[in-house]
């Protein structure tokens, strides 16, 4: 590394200020709704548009339903509030919020929502939709209207596939007062289409494949379910849980009943929630999702067959239908294990509608609600051509549920093993898993994806966990009035839900909260002694048609597949600092990998850093303090609190020193690393670096923090550089592991 002056780097970030104040003023003189303060709604378009043809304008006439999407309040303290949620020893864990707390501290105020509907309504449009959350309003009107509203132009498209969809020729634009208020608007474009991830194994395979399982068909059937995955010898069956499914179609109940009758299951109550106008009809013909509905609805019982009831949220295919959809789960609070097996490929959605379901995930992580999503069912290319993953598997708050292959001993036998589901070809399918084009790194997957995997350390790893998924070793579902046999991540995802009802049920016979988001508590057992009892780890090196499975976590199957009892017995006593036998992490963004969203860090303004000048230890940003050559002070902290109950809590990061400074001696140019206490009370200083310890690269610093165990602290950085030459500190990949 060289010495390179920080103003330099700032310099640069003027220039991009300018750059953007001169593209608003084009859009001022390009407006003629409101000729003095427009700001553009970026991330409201679709990437598809890239390679779409421009058709004809919408008809002004046409209906249009659309979303507002709201920002959370405090994003920075809801980061801390689920980091405490999920800490194993912290007072405030498994204390998850209601839906009205979550209000209270969180949503948007009532006066911003009041001022955007007062907003909608001047436009000439109506408000169809309100949510308790406040963080989407409804509307409606004709497309005049929108284009009036937003100042630009509806039109149609196509894409390369002949598809046609409607969407703004250019970035909506919003009133300043109005913009500030909101994160995006979703539906002034219908590119996107959820599809299913469910496969029906054809008549060919079903002559050619040994069966594996027991049920109509030769799929597997309930019983063989729980006795490939070790789930025969538990009483657990859901008792007291409430499931809950996202769809957007319907399905008919008289199929649920034969599914219940024919493998002598109880008759679960389904309630149905039916979301924004939908009628709860299943649709028919080729592009139907009804059965769909159907073996998520079957899934879920065949694992929680004394489940209290299953809520099937149903909601349109829309932009707009499937925020609200999600939402509606959120502040219903009902369920507190749910799947989808609905998606489309990342890179499909708009940024804003991916941020808006990320922050509706949020709210049902601090709810205590455990969600899963099918990883599609297309191997590692989920666009059908390219390496990308799918929609919401890969959201930070979301557990991504991959495929697999299931051997077992005969039919309805024990489990025997294995592979990745890889059908040999996208068309033939594979189960979903990569990188996230979009999503940083989360922390429960820093340290634990390896170079043999293939995966990201930089980005979102996608599955968390998987299930045989391979139709050739499917599941018989009773759909239509027939028996068929589905495999795909789709039959993976209700899987995991139904399983997810007999831990909790546990869990409460254990006075214990439900398991909720269950990242933190798969990474404990997935790095300590009892995760060879509690997953099937897939390592035999098989892919997903890119990725392999190796040793532990990797993206082609995640953590692996349920190895039940053994599994409950680790989810339903992960409740103590460590567990598990392996360390936890308790700093969150330990990398800075959040980019200039740096919460829960605090610092002086400038620090973060992704510059070429000072490069990160590892991945794309680091924290780079003074380098200035002028008298300048800059600061990093993150608080954290450290269990009574651990036994060892060390802290360690990695720093970088360059200087201009020529003299043998300290110049005054000081990087301090402090415990302070909440209250910014120093307790310590651990360590003292100055110009003097400059070196060519990274060194590790490492320090014992059990002393303040019990103790909420500050990890605390001050950097001080005189009026002379610079010297920089850089620092990166931080870790507060305790056990």
């Amino acid at each position: 590394m060289t010495a390179s002056l920080k103003p330099w780097r700032k310099q640069g970030k003027i220039g991009i200020g300018l750059a953007l104040a001169l593209t608003s003023c084009f859009a001022l003189f390009t407006s003629s709704a409101w000729a003095d303060n427009l700001v553009a709604m970026k991330g409201s378009r679709p990437a598809i548009m890239q390679t779409a043809r421009a058709m004809e304008p919408v008809k002004s006439n046409e209906n249009i339903r659309i979303a507002f999407t709201l920002p959370v309040r405090n994003q920075a303290i809801l980061s801390e509030t689920l980091r405490h949620l999920y800490t194993p020893g912290d007072p405030a864990f498994g204390a998850y919020l209601s839906p009205e707390e979550f209000a209270a501290s969180f949503s948007p105020t009532q006066a911003d929502y009041d001022a955007l509907i007062k907003f909608v309504k001047s436009q000439g449009l109506t408000v169809v939709g309100t949510h308790s959350n406040r963080l989407l309003l409804d509307v409606s009107g004709p497309a005049s209207a929108m284009e009036r509203t937003f100042t630009t132009k509806l039109r149609q498209y196509q894409t390369p596939s002949g598809r046609i969809f409607r969407a703004p020729e250019s970035d909506p634009f919003l009133p300043a007062s109005i913009a500030s208020k909101v994160t995006g608007v979703t539906g002034l474009d219908n590119a996107s289409v959820w599809k299913t991830h469910l496969v029906e194994r054809s008549s060919l395979q079903s002559l050619l494949v040994p069966h594996g399982g027991t049920g109509p068909g030769g799929g597997l059937a309930p019983s063989d379910i729980k006795t490939a995955y070790n789930l025969a010898g538990t009483s657990l069956n859901g008792t007291g849980q409430t499931l809950g499914l996202f769809q957007l179609d319907g399905y008919t109940a008289s199929d649920i009943a034969q599914y219940e009758a024919t493998f002598g299951l109880p008759s679960v109550p389904l309630q149905n929630v039916l979301v924004d106008g939908v009628t709860g009809i299943p649709s028919t013909g080729t592009n139907s999702g009804a059965g769909e509905v159907t073996l998520d609805i079957e899934l879920q019982i065949a694992m929680a067959p004394g489940a209290t009831k299953v809520i099937i949220y149903e909601g349109p295919n829309s932009n707009a239908g499937v925020l609200d959809t999600y939402n509606r789960i959120a502040t219903d609070n009902l369920a507190k294990q749910i799947s989808t097996s609905w998606g489309l490929a990342e890179g499909s959605n708009s940024s804003s509608a991916l941020n808006s379901e990320n922050t509706i995930f949020q709210q049902m992580a601090a709810q205590g609600q455990t969600i899963y999503a099918a990883s599609g069912d297309s191997g590692a290319y989920d666009n059908g051509s390219s390496l990308s993953v799918d929609d919401p598997a890969s959201q930070p708050f979301m557990m991504g549920v991959g495929g697999t292959r299931l051997t077992t001993n005969g039919a309805g036998g024990s489990y025997v093993s294995e592979k990745t589901w890889n059908g040999g070809s996208i068309t033939a399918g594979g189960g979903g898993g990569g990188i996230s084009g979009f999503w940083a790194i989360p922390t429960y997957q820093s340290g634990i994806v390896s170079t043999a995997s293939k995966g990201s350390t930089t980005k979102r790893n996608v599955p968390d966990v998987s299930l045989n998924s391979d139709p050739n070793t499917g599941y018989s579902i009773y759909y239509g009035g027939q028996w068929v046999v589905y495999g795909g991540t789709s039959c993976a995802a209700p899987l995991w839900a139904g399983f997810t009802a007999l831990v909790n049920q546990q869990r409460v016979a254990n006075a214990k909260p439900v398991l909720g988001d269950p990242h933190a508590a798969l990474k404990t057992i997935g790095t300590g002694t009892s995760y060879g009892t509690s997953f099937h780890d897939i390592a035999d090196n098989s892919t997903n048609l890119f990725y392999p499975a190796v040793t532990s976590f990797d993206d082609a199957t995640g953590w692996g597949t349920i190895n039940g009892l053994g599994l409950i017995t680790s989810l339903s006593g992960v409740t103590t600092g460590g567990g598990g036998g392996g360390p936890t992490q308790l700093l969150v963004n330990p990398g800075f990998e959040n980019g200039s969203s740096a919460a829960p860090w605090v610092l002086t303004a400038g620090v973060i850093n992704n510059s070429s000048s000072q490069p990160s230890h590892g991945g794309a940003w680091d924290a780079w303090l003074n380098g200035y050559g002028t008298a300048h002070t800059d600061f990093a902290y993150q608080q954290v609190s450290i269990a009574s109950t651990v036994t060892s809590a060390t802290l360690t990061f990695w720093l970088h020193i360059d200087t201009a400074e020529t003299s043998t001696t300290a110049q005054n140019d000081t990087l301090k690393v402090q415990i302070r206490n909440s209250a910014g009370t120093v307790l310590a200083t651990l360590a003292t670096y100055s110009n003097l310890n400059k070196a060519a690269g990274y060194s590790q610093k490492s320090f014992n923090l059990l002393a303040y165990k019990g103790q909420t602290i500050q990890i605390y950085l001050v950097g001080v550089e005189n009026s002379t030459r610079q010297t920089s500190f850089v620092v990166d990949d931080f870790a507060l592991n305790v056990q």
